[in-house]
């Protein structure tokens, strides 16, 4: 390809003289020095800790000699340099045009909130592809389409991959594509060249707030808001206490979903109920010419708007109405709500609640349902605010029975320090809570502990099958540890009873 077809739409200036520019041959376009060749592009991209541009040389001496800068650097008089005023909206037009700006021809819906964002694009894509729309997902938990899957680095991957992604999808038959829009992907411009078909708007509270992400709360809503400048059709959840501020920056057609307030689509006659393996929920759905039921396996309120938004998509894309609801009946997603149906008298749930907002949610959600004890095992992960601690310990001294304070992607930091900065919170607190700093003993103890009727939350991994310890990514399954200490436990009670 071409290096002006690559800058299609990129303003830039350069020291080299146009003819030279517009016959160079470009064999692809690289971030990362250390995957540059002769015929690459690199990207001087200045991150928060890292600046792309002390890396230039190196990818000069692997033989790129085009690149792409804000500011100079000294390279060899053969080195081809274009000067932009941002690296990163860059790099996101050029991968577009690169890739042959794929997401044009799929029909891209987009996910943004603080919770429900991988939830509900994998219940997108669950219900379309029941209706025959063959649609991949983009997210937290990784990629995935065609029976194939691919991990990603950040909920929202850099421009680069992302459009790489829709290749791939598009030339493999995919149509459609579900995918969570992180506030730190929009903040970063990797979504800036992504045509949006609709943006889904879930919730929003303060979180992603420090030195590396967000600012202020402000930043964090208005970076959420961009999405809806993105699309032709924006989906908002209108309860929500910052619709209004969304809605406000949007330029795109919007409509509503809800349960307390008048909306275009509103969940009624909310019912719970509890099996084995799931915790269900069903309820009206009224739109302004329609009611019809909806049941989700799902619990809690949070679940019914998730489902909303779902049901909004559907039938914007004219989804048959009865797929619709019957794909929705069993869609779950791993790590959200997860039921582990490993003991016939207790109920074991995984779940990703890793701050105050999520845990309180499950756990007020949980407490809806028949049960004996809500118990709660959690950490919060190392070398991180300490301030996500007191809101973690807060909620759980709250809301439960019994906590179990454990370790949670403890890093560098001892996972001892951080569960007794969680502990602080139970002072005074009518829940006991006990201190197993090992997450595997944690979840052996809580599945030994249980009683008749229990409720057990693990909280925080979710989808996670790693412990992050002092730089590594440890494997570890909750589900597996959980299966094996529950068989273990009923072999022991069996030959117990056996005995007698």
């Amino acid at each position: 390809m071409k290096l002006l077809e690559v800058m299609n739409g990129v303003e830039f200036t350069s020291q080299k003289p146009w003819n030279e520019i517009e016959n160079t041959e470009i064999k692809d376009i690289a971030y990362n020095s250390s995957k540059c060749e002769d015929g690459y592009i690199f990207v001087a991209i200045k991150g928060e800790t890292v600046d792309g541009h002390k890396y230039a040389k190196d990818a000069y001496k692997k033989g790129t000699r085009v690149f792409i800068l804000q500011d100079d650097v000294e390279l060899g008089e053969d080195a081809i340099k274009l000067f932009v005023k941002d690296s990163r909206i860059a790099l996101s037009n050029m991968s577009s045009n690169y890739f042959g700006n794929p997401s044009r021809e799929l029909k891209v819906i987009g996910v943004t909130g603080t919770k429900g964002k991988t939830t509900i694009t994998n219940y997108i894509s669950e219900v379309l592809n029941q209706a025959g729309i063959n649609t991949g997902v983009i997210g937290t938990n990784g990629t995935f389409y065609n029976g194939k899957s691919e991990k990603t680095v950040n909920t929202t991957p850099e421009s680069y991959e992302l459009h790489r992604i829709f290749r791939t999808m598009l030339d493999e038959g995919v149509k459609c594509v579900s995918m969570e829009v992180s506030s730190g992907g929009i903040m970063m411009n990797r979504v800036e060249d992504v045509n949006f078909d609709i943006g889904i708007f879930s919730n929003l509270s303060p979180d992603h707030i420090g030195p590396k992400e967000h600012p202020t709360f402000e930043h964090y809503l208005e970076c959420k808001a961009k999405l809806f400048t993105l699309c032709d059709h924006g989906i908002i959840n209108i309860d929500d206490k910052h619709a209004k501020d969304i809605i406000k920056h949007a330029t795109c057609h919007i409509e509503t979903f809800g349960i307390e307030k008048d909306a275009d689509l509103k969940a009624k006659n909310i019912k719970y109920s509890r099996e084995l393996d799931s915790l269900g929920t069903s309820f009206d759905v009224e739109t302004k010419d329609d009611i019809f039921n909806a049941y989700i396996c799902s619990p809690g309120t949070f679940s019914i708007y998730n489902a909303l938004a779902v049901i909004s998509v559907c039938r914007y894309l004219k989804i048959d109405q009865r797929l619709m609801l019957d794909a929705l009946k069993n869609a779950k997603v791993k790590g959200r709500v997860e039921v582990l149906p490993v003991l016939d008298y207790a109920t074991v749930i995984i779940d990703y609640a890793h701050n105050g907002v999520s845990l309180e949610n499950i756990l007020q959600t949980l407490k809806k349902y028949d049960h004996n004890r809500l118990i709660c095992l959690f950490g919060s992960v190392g070398g991180r605010t300490k301030l996500r601690r007191k809101e973690l310990g807060d909620v759980a001294s709250r809301e439960c029975d019994l906590c179990i304070l454990t370790g949670d992607n403890p890093d560098f930091e001892d996972p001892m320090d951080v569960i007794n900065d969680i502990a602080k919170s139970f002072e005074g607190s009518k829940c006991e809570y006990i201190k197993v700093p090992d997450r595997e003993e944690a979840i052996i103890k809580a599945i030994e502990i249980a009683k008749e009727g229990d409720m057990i939350v693990f909280a925080g991994k979710g989808h996670e099958e790693y412990q992050l310890i002092k730089g590594e990514r440890v494997p570890f399954s909750e589900t597996e540890i959980a299966k094996k200490a529950a068989a273990k436990l009923m072999e022991s009670r069996k030959i117990m009873v056996e005995s007698l």
